[in-house]
């Protein structure tokens, strides 16, 4: 077997891979609350919002049109505007970037078209800053892990030389 100099190098070089990873753990969960908080909080009117059948959900709006959905209020039949969609009757599910849905708690309205007024949290430049910043941090741990495969590949190179006399 190789002498232990070559394990004894690698170990600081873990150090060092292990300290840039937990690094970038770190920035990539601080960048991805940013993200959302970085959004503007904006309202939007939504019609024709057609409900599926009971405990089924509907997206609203196209993918990515209403981001981060946060609240669903003041919906009413869409061809029938005295009927009022209840809030009892269907629960928001706030998604992610490509946007939110609501669940139809009410199979009496499956098939419906309702027409609410929504708020969301909306893209900013600042955001989308947060979001170029966790992808560089993204390609930065790819690059670390290619790092640490070629630090695998020399120590088990090493340990399997045959040593010098």
């Amino acid at each position: 077997m190789a002498d232990d100099k070559g394990i004894g190098d690698m170990s600081k070089g873990a150090i060092v891979v292990v300290s840039l990873a937990a690094i970038v753990l770190v920035g990539l969960a601080l960048m991805a609350v940013f993200s959302e908080t970085l959004r503007l909080n904006t309202s939007a009117d939504v019609n024709s919002i057609t409900l599926p059948a009971e405990n089924l959900s509907v997206a609203v709006g196209t993918t990515g049109q209403y981001p981060l959905l946060q609240t669903v209020t003041g919906c009413i039949n869409a061809s029938n505007g005295s009927q009022a969609y209840s809030s009892s009757k269907y629960t928001v599910v706030t998604g992610t970037t490509d946007g939110g849905s609501i669940v139809n708690l009410d199979g009496t309205w499956e098939g419906t078209d309702v027409n609410c007024s929504i708020t969301y949290l909306a893209d900013t430049t600042a955001q989308a800053s947060a979001d170029l910043f966790t992808t560089g941090l993204t390609v930065f741990g790819t690059f670390i892990g290619v790092i640490v495969l070629a630090l695998v590949g020399m120590l088990i190179i090493r340990i399997f030389q045959p040593k010098k006399q």
